[in-house]
């Protein structure tokens, strides 16, 4: 009996100390303290393009700073979002007729949220073709169904032509549970582009305030893309 509960004692410490490990290698960098950020409908989709990932990339490398494009869906109708420090992003507002939102998140208060990350299993560099159209694999949602993909975005290195180093999360909402219970597991695995679910030992909770920080952590599973193959990830 005595080996036993040493035994217990041993593993309920080491999975402490690992969720704790965990929890420390996910801090997310850089800290986006002191500064002003802000969420905006990009209502000019047509200009969001390489050259203007390009130019934003230029900017944030200045700055030692990141940025979310976020694909927004609810039902048949779909938006696309960019959430980043306002100083940098005013200067893209007239070419992205760019609108200032109020943080979508925020509705997410006392609903169950499903929120998870995906990644790469292999390599972290893919190839634009596996980007053709991320949404291809995406069930029919019903009216009242909402799925968000975040991209987050950091300029790997100073080059002009620096990739960026990316995390990538998703979160979906159903009002009806049966339709969520439904469709979940379906979006757990649409498997596109070589991208699959990252298991992550966090909580639902824990999982929707890193949705929420749009930042990056340490140990992101995200692939590295260029411009043009982060231009054609977020695009229906």
């Amino acid at each position: 009996m005595a080996l036993w509960l040493i035994l217990f004692i041993l593993v309920v410490g080491i999975s402490f100390l690992l969720a704790l490990r965990s929890m420390m290698d996910y801090q997310e960098v850089p800290e986006q303290t002191k500064v002003e950020y802000g969420l905006f409908l990009i209502r000019q989709i047509d200009n969001f393009d390489a050259n203007i990932l390009n130019a934003i990339r230029n900017r944030l490398h200045t700055a030692g700073l990141v940025i979310s494009i976020e694909r927004l869906i609810k039902g048949k109708q779909a938006a696309l979002t960019i959430f980043g420090l306002k100083k940098i992003l005013a200067d893209f507002t007239d070419k992205l007729n760019l609108l200032e939102l109020e943080d979508y998140t925020a509705s997410w208060a006392g609903k169950e949220v499903s929120t998870w990350e995906i990644g790469v299993k292999d390599s972290h560099y893919l190839k634009h073709e596996d980007f053709d159209n991320i949404f291809k694999n995406l069930p029919e949602f019903a009216e009242d169904d909402q799925f968000f993909l975040q991209v987050v975005l950091s300029p790997k290195g100073n080059q002009d032509n620096a990739p960026f180093a990316t995390q990538i999360r998703v979160a979906f909402l159903a009002e009806d549970s049966q339709r969520k219970r439904l469709l979940a597991p379906l979006l757990h695995n649409l498997n596109t582009g070589g991208l699959i679910k990252v298991p992550r030992p966090f909580s639902l909770g824990q999982m929707m305030s890193f949705y929420r920080a749009r930042s990056l952590s340490k140990d992101s599973k995200g692939p590295i893309l260029d411009s043009q193959a982060v231009a054609r990830l977020l695009k229906v």
